[in-house]
């Protein structure tokens, strides 16, 4: 038999609140930052991407070790536990941080600050992710059930991302005398970072605290505890090995280079959104803040349903889905732009039919998130089938290192079109300043410019080959084997 115990509400909630830092770490990070740095503190936007590019490199670099240092950890509190409580605090104050760099800096100096601190906050974020994740995988083994969890934390991720950015453009980013367009006060963001640095310490314990009761349930160590006794380089000379045994399995290597697509493709678009919204678009700063909620709340009402979908389509057929309706929302508002097939900036039609494409958006997002997360936790189960060993930490590395890395790719390439587009960087620029070859070439970046990687998405996808069916046979074989150990 799998194992089917019951997990309890309350410790399904508390493990859904870990997801909260993550989000408001990614879309701060994401939405914000390089808007910050350039625009409002007037960094060189490729000082800039080169730095996000630096931080994620460091970050993707340790990624993979961190997972298998918690799938070899002992302890009281087993293999996940410790590096989640430990990140905690370290990790709100370096959020903090990153937001409030001196007012002395400029160039090198904040280039450097910058980059430091962004890799600071990554691997703290890292420490508590990449266990958290694995955590999940473990938590059970029913097909339906992992995606109901799956379901449930990434709802506490769009609920997390939605408030962000309603508190973020009601109170922090609105409009005043002097910054009519909020987003470009640079008193604002100390705040911003302060808040939720908290709220990221709070959530992160909860998660931690809440599902402890589990421990007792959750695999053991592979190892003997050897395997982190020697120094920092046995250490990747064990990832390495580990590496070419994973990247063997078919279903892994597929999805390991649609993450590498999708997430530069989404690094780039969400580096890019804020220079859109108010340059491209011209929008208010309210209408963008409606926008952030259109998107988020059709992403949180969505994940409840895509349980469903997948009973209907499997994993597979509703991945593809999901790419389309995102591909689609992504890349048409601003091609049909370039092209004179949509709404001018001064037509009324243009913002009922931006926030109907971002609620398409959020549909699309949520269909591909709760999809690769529980797409996840089934390829787990098929590594062990293949080399009797539970590597959920690992593998969730592999795919969190393809985020984070080509997410810096997607920034850093944001940094590098806005400089060789000449985008303006003048403290306090608006819209109406920007010459129209500019404006045009933002659009052919953000819309056509991200189609290239969406279907590579496709072509990737197209290899893997884990069904319903199958999954089911590995999870039979699995138990068979486990009561036979226990003999």
């Amino acid at each position: 038999m799998i194992r089917d115990r019951k997990i309890s509400f309350p410790v399904k909630l508390a493990f859904g609140t870990g997801q909260v830092s993550e989000a408001i770490k990614s879309n701060s990070l994401e939405f914000f930052l390089l808007f910050y740095y350039v625009q409002v503190l007037n960094l060189n936007p490729v000082l800039a991407g080169t730095a996000l590019l630096i931080a994620l490199v460091f970050d993707g670099i340790t990624d993979p070790v961190i997972g298998a240092f918690s799938d070899n950890f002992h302890s009281k509190l087993g293999r996940r536990h410790p590096l989640m409580y430990a990140s905690a605090i370290p990790f709100g104050l370096a959020f903090y941080l990153l937001f409030s760099p001196p007012g002395s800096l400029s160039g090198t100096s904040l280039f450097m600050w910058l980059t430091f601190f962004a890799i600071s906050l990554r691997i703290l974020m890292t420490f508590f992710l990449v266990p958290y994740y694995a955590l999940g995988a473990e938590l059970t083994e029913n097909y339906r059930d992992r995606t109901a969890l799956v379901a449930i934390r990434n709802m506490f991720s769009f609920f997390a991302a939605m408030i962000l950015s309603m508190v973020g453009f009601m109170i922090f980013f609105k409009s005043t005398d002097a910054y009519p367009q909020g987003q470009l006060n640079p008193e604002a963001y100390p705040a911003f970072a302060l808040t939720f640095a908290i709220v990221s310490i709070i959530t992160m314990l909860i998660a931690t605290r809440g599902t402890q009761s589990q421990i007792p349930f959750l695999h053991t160590s592979n190892s003997e505890g050897t395997v982190f006794k020697g120094s920092f380089y046995d250490s990747f000379k064990y990832f390495y090995k580990e590496l070419g045994n994973v990247l063997k399995n078919r279903a892994f290597l597929s999805v390991f280079l649609v993450a590498i697509s999708f997430y530069v493709l989404s690094g780039l678009q969400r580096a890019l959104v804020l220079h859109m919204n108010t340059y491209f678009w011209a929008l208010e700063t309210s209408k963008m803040g409606y926008l952030f909620y259109a998107f988020f709340a059709s992403t949180v009402l969505s994940i409840p349903f895509i349980k469903y979908i997948m009973d209907w389509l499997d994993k597979k057929g509703t991945m593809y889905l999901g790419l389309i309706i995102l591909l689609t929302s992504f890349v048409m508002p601003t091609t049909l732009r370039l092209i004179g097939l949509f709404p001018e900036n001064e037509s009324p039609l243009l913002f009922p039919v931006l926030i109907f494409c971002q609620i398409t958006t959020g549909f699309g997002m949520a269909t591909m998130i709760v999809g690769m997360g529980s797409i996840m936790a089934d390829i787990a189960d098929n590594q062990e089938l293949q080399n009797g060993k539970r590597q959920e930490g690992l593998i969730f590395s592999f795919v969190t290192f393809a985020m984070k890395a080509t997410s810096g790719v997607g920034h850093f390439l944001a940094g590098l079109a806005l400089s060789l587009i000449s985008f303006p960087t003048t403290e306090n620029v608006r819209p109406q300043d920007i010459p129209n070859d500019v404006i045009f070439n933002l659009g052919l970046v953000y819309g056509p410019g991200v189609l290239v990687f969406g279907l590579l998405c496709f072509y990737f996808f197209s290899y893997y080959n884990i069904t319903r069916e199958s999954h089911e046979e590995t999870l039979e074989i699995l138990s068979l084997r486990r009561l036979e150990s226990k003999k």
